[in-house]
């Protein structure tokens, strides 16, 4: 036999399991402002990934971070933290702003699991959701989730980005921004301040109240009832209302919501690549999603011209790239 040998004893071909320990396991995370995504595995084909709420502290506040431990826990599924060769999480709301002091408290929650700061990389979603498009290195991704920024790309590298200013300075055409529109019209309407919109039935039956006739008020009031129920909301619950406007066509005030957030978003794409030169990544539950909204800003980026269009559902695929990367 041509077996080598080692302390006078047969070697013998490494088994997967044993590869993979002394290579150590990768973790990537997409983490949005509504849910994250979060795979662990050996390097290789991304592994399934483990979901839980999402941790956007502009939207939520600070303490979103905390729920991510839970959810990593579960996708390291019993095994050992500091096992974890390479860490990246893209994490919603990270920008320059922000990141460090999220870096930085990212890094203490998970430093109780085990896995070393020195190994974790936390960066904004913009990148990771950009690679898993599949484009190539240079493009645009347009992102609407929680919520919207639009970002150009060359070489892989963020070049420029337009919006993702956050829910009171902008983010136009996200599902925070959406859901407020709609709670504008719906509190307009029974206001009497603006004409009647299929909006608040819609909004009543999401909130678990009676808007229209106040047969079932618990204040006696349909406004107060609407204020009742709206007051603990933080900005990130307001996403959930976004479907509804699609929902409501053609109801005129649902039709404005969803044609300004179009014009919004093609307008954020043209800003960073007035000539449509390049391809173009829709990203973000708000554009991954089928609806009116997603088919009216498609048929504009296709007629200016852009050479592609793609759609990346999560940006898991480019995190977990990010993460192999960095490991080599």
């Amino acid at each position: 036999m041509n077996e080598s040998t080692h302390n006078g004893l047969p070697a013998r071909p490494d088994a997967p399991a044993e590869r993979q320990a002394r290579a150590g396991l990768l973790l990537a995370a997409d983490v949005g402002g509504t849910s994250a995504r979060i795979a662990v595995g050996g390097a290789g084909a991304l592994p399934p990934a483990v979901t839980g709420p999402g941790a956007n502290i502009r939207s939520s506040g600070p303490a979103a971070l905390a729920a991510l431990v839970p959810t990593i826990e579960r996708a390291l599924d019993g095994r050992p933290g500091c096992d974890v060769r390479r860490a990246v999480l893209g994490i919603s709301g990270a920008g320059p702003a922000r990141r460090a002091e999220i870096a930085a408290t990212v890094t203490t929650l998970l430093a109780p699991l085990g896995i070393d700061a020195g190994r974790i990389d936390v960066l904004d979603d913009l990148t990771a959701a950009f690679l898993a498009g599949g484009v190539g290195p240079d493009g645009v991704l347009l992102l609407a989730g929680t919520g919207a920024v639009a970002a150009r790309f060359t070489g892989g590298e963020l070049v420029a980005r337009t919006d993702g200013m956050g829910w009171l300075l902008g983010d136009i055409g996200s599902g925070v921004w959406i859901g407020r529109k709609v709670l504008e019209a719906v509190a307009a309407d029974v206001d009497g301040r603006r004409p009647r919109t299929a909006l608040t039935e819609l909004v009543g039956e999401a909130l678990g109240i009676d808007l229209r006739d106040g047969t079932r008020s618990g204040t006696g009031d349909v406004r107060q009832d609407l204020i009742r129920a709206v007051d603990p909301l933080a900005p990130a619950d307001w996403g959930r209302l976004a479907p509804l406007p699609g929902r409501a066509l053609p109801d005129p005030a649902a039709r404005r919501i969803l044609d300004r957030a179009a014009r919004a978003l093609a307008a954020d794409v043209q800003r960073l690549d007035p000539g449509a030169e390049l391809p173009v990544v829709l990203a973000g539950s708000v554009l991954t999603s089928e609806g009116p909204l997603r088919e009216e800003l498609t048929t504009g980026l296709d007629a200016a011209g852009h050479p592609a269009l793609a759609v990346a559902g999560s940006g898991l695929p480019g995190a977990w790239r990010l993460a192999i990367d960095g490991a080599r």
